[in-house]
């Protein structure tokens, strides 16, 4: 569990990243760093996991800022609802699983097509419980479209997240002429 005073700096850093990051794209005046994203995914618990149903999958929502004028670093908040449910009568599980967390990721190229890779912190609330979980992210982007995986871990609740997002602009490119 993390202590206030850390939780207080994860909470400034996501502040003060974008208004640093801001003030060297405003030079450019075709680079937008903003954008929001809607995603269909996936939840599989791996079988040793403490997840008490056997599928789950719902929508989510993320606002992307996209960090240096090159385009490979983004930072975004994601939150959204995802339903779980069970198939066997014994667990009977079916509830509602609110994720919220903070994801930080790599683009390995500057153009419309780039796979990427991430992390995320993010905050799972189901049952009336709260729960702390990493995940590590694998993708792909083309245009307005983020196809990905993720592996969702810490304490005992483990899962496999496959999703697609869907963008309202394209990511922005460091290929625009800079002004000055």
């Amino acid at each position: 569990m993390l202590s206030h005073t850390k939780k207080l700096g994860f909470i400034l850093m996501v502040f003060i990243i974008p208004f640093y990051s801001f003030s060297q794209n405003k030079q450019n005046r075709y680079y937008n760093p903003f954008r929001t994203s809607f995603s269909i995914t996936g939840k599989f618990p791996i079988p040793e996991s403490n997840y008490p149903f056997d599928l789950g999958g719902g929508v989510t929502g993320e606002i992307t800022y996209t960090i240096d004028n090159k385009a490979k670093y983004e930072v975004s908040l994601e939150s959204g609802l995802l339903y779980g449910t069970s198939y066997d009568d014994v667990r009977d599980f079916n509830s509602i699983i609110i994720p919220v967390g903070l994801n930080f990721f790599y683009y390995f190229i500057d153009d419309t097509t780039s796979p990427f890779i991430g992390l995320g912190y993010f905050i799972e609330n189901f049952k009336g419980e709260s729960s702390n979980v990493l995940k590590p992210t694998v993708g792909f982007s083309f245009e307005k479209i983020k196809a990905f995986a993720r592996l969702s871990f810490l304490n005992s609740y483990n899962s496999i997240e496959l999703g697609v997002s869907i963008s309202f602009k394209e990511r922005p490119c460091g290929c625009f002429p800079q002004s000055k």
